[in-house]
């Protein structure tokens, strides 16, 4: 849970932003994990990439997918993107990901 609303109980569009970040590392990790200090979650990410998707990656992709997640569980709710910001972002990250898949023949990114 996001740290302000452990303080006053709140939930507002950056506690949303928060849970979204949530999701899109259990989307990486393919299992429930323990959030850990934003500082700590390169090692989560590269560690912990579910199996079915390693390799299928984009390295472009992966960049903004894992700056935006990571951007969506900083501490402080204010230095958090908006939800505006993390659609722009995932819709980039997709389409990075598209003109990936239609230059790569062999199917396997590092």
């Amino acid at each position: 849970m996001a740290r302000e609303y452990f303080k006053d109980h709140a939930v507002t569009d950056k506690y949303d932003v928060h849970s979204i970040g949530v999701v899109l590392l259990h989307v990486v990790c393919g299992s429930n994990h323990l959030i850990m200090p934003t500082e700590h979650l390169e090692n989560v990410f590269e560690e912990n990439i579910d199996a079915n998707i390693k390799g299928k990656i984009a390295p472009e992709c992966w960049l903004v997918f894992k700056d935006i997640t990571q951007r969506c569980l900083l501490y402080e709710a204010d230095e958090r993107p908006t939800m505006g910001e993390v659609e722009v972002e995932l819709e980039r990250a997709l389409l990075l990901q598209e003109q990936a898949d239609i230059t790569n023949t062999n199917g396997h990114y590092t």
